[in-house]
């Protein structure tokens, strides 16, 4: 039976709650002028969310998703040096939880699977927090569905049936997305498919998620970018930005002492005073048959790839500079302020403030399935392509 719908835990699967949590007290700390560690203000605030839903699933008795977390957060904060400001700090560090950032691969990944399924969120979280997320996030889920609704927790049969019955679609035709087993099989137990999402840095740099790929699940995925491509939904990029190349009739040039490989009057690409590195640019154009030269970030592209007849180059080339790389690992990720390109064991490449750039540079890598990252001219290389 097709796919209708696909449900989303949010918290570690969606949203990044540990560096969410931790990188927002500084700003609260300098209001408050209090020392709250980052680091172990999220471990606290995550420990006592899980700690207080495992009561609630034990004991029966219904606490809201909302108390749980101010309780967690008051626990966390050092009430007696807050004082009076006691009450004002903790609803302000609780409303980290309505500011949490998306995984670096959510807002490409769910964009492409927008355009196939509806969309919505199956999290014991609120729907006041679930609906300041998206908001936050700008992410296009269909509806929110919360466990507050039928005031039991996952993984209780009740909130995936309360799924069921709110879609109004068969369990077989809803795919429960999350980074968590114990969701996921809980999901499956109530006849929904069942797809895991890796998140090794759910709990932070020194955290364990505990979690782990199941080959007896429907999909097992790395990104939201992954599952969409498993799903055969394409990814909304912009067009390529290429210019025509004739391999056949580039040359080696000396123009006002830089070489350059020309194209008839077009400029293609400047080597400066390295012949060899132009002659070497010229030898892989030939052999690869290069018709396209095409960019991602113009001017001063930080990615540069080539294309023969709309397709990507393969094999290898004696002696060229590549750099092999994990095609399903390869996301966008903020780093010091830049957006980079990364398969999580290389900095591939750096678009610096320009998200949207980053992402489409993803997207392009994923939809030619390039494997190797190569160079002419190193460090600095004023020719890069990429190949399977």
């Amino acid at each position: 039976m097709l796919l209708k719908a696909l449900t989303f835990d949010i918290i570690g699967t969606v949203f990044d709650a540990y560096d969410g949590l931790a990188q927002g007290v500084a700003l609260l700390n300098a209001r408050y002028g209090v020392s709250v560690n980052g680091a172990a203000f999220a471990s606290g605030s995550l420990n006592g969310y899980s700690q207080g839903v495992a009561q609630v699933l034990s004991s029966g008795m219904w606490v809201p998703p909302d108390m749980i977390l101010q309780t967690a957060t008051r626990e966390n904060l050092p009430i007696a040096q807050l004082g009076t400001k006691a009450d004002a700090a903790v609803q302000d560090y609780f409303d980290l939880w309505h500011a949490l950032p998306p995984w670096p691969d959510v807002a490409a990944g769910m964009a492409a699977l927008h355009s196939r399924y509806t969309l919505a969120v199956l999290s014991n979280m609120s729907v006041t927090t679930q609906s300041a997320l998206r908001a936050h996030a700008s992410l296009p889920f269909d509806r929110l569905l919360s466990a507050e609704t039928v005031q039991h927790y996952k993984p209780d049969h009740a909130v995936y049936q309360m799924a069921i019955s709110s879609l109004g679609v068969d369990a077989s035709e809803i795919l429960m997305v999350a980074a968590h087993n114990f969701d996921l099989n809980a999901a499956r137990a109530q006849g929904f498919r069942t797809a895991f999402v890796g998140r090794p840095a759910e709990f932070g740099p020194g955290g364990s998620p505990g979690n782990h790929p199941d080959p007896s699940l429907d999909f097992n995925a790395t990104s939201l970018i992954d599952l969409a491509e498993q799903l055969g939904a394409w990814l909304v990029t912009p067009p390529d930005d290429c210019l025509p190349l004739r391999p056949d009739a580039v040359q080696v040039q000396n123009i006002s002492g830089d070489w350059k490989i020309v194209d008839g009057n077009q400029q293609v690409l400047d080597f400066g005073r390295s012949q060899a590195n132009a002659v070497r640019a010229k030898a892989i154009i030939e052999h690869y048959r290069f018709d396209r030269i095409c960019f991602v970030g113009r001017p001063d592209p930080p990615m540069m790839y080539f294309t023969i007849g709309g397709e990507a180059p393969s094999g290898a080339m004696p002696g060229e500079d590549a750099i092999p790389f994990d095609l399903a690992g390869v996301v966008t990720q903020q780093v010091a302020g830049s957006w980079i390109v990364t398969d999580g064991a290389s900095r591939m490449l750096d678009f610096g403030t320009s998200e949207a750039k980053a992402v489409h540079s993803v997207s392009m890598i994923k939809r030619y399935g390039f494997t190797h990252q190569c160079f002419v001219g190193r460090p600095n290389a004023p020719m890069m392509y990429f190949r399977k």
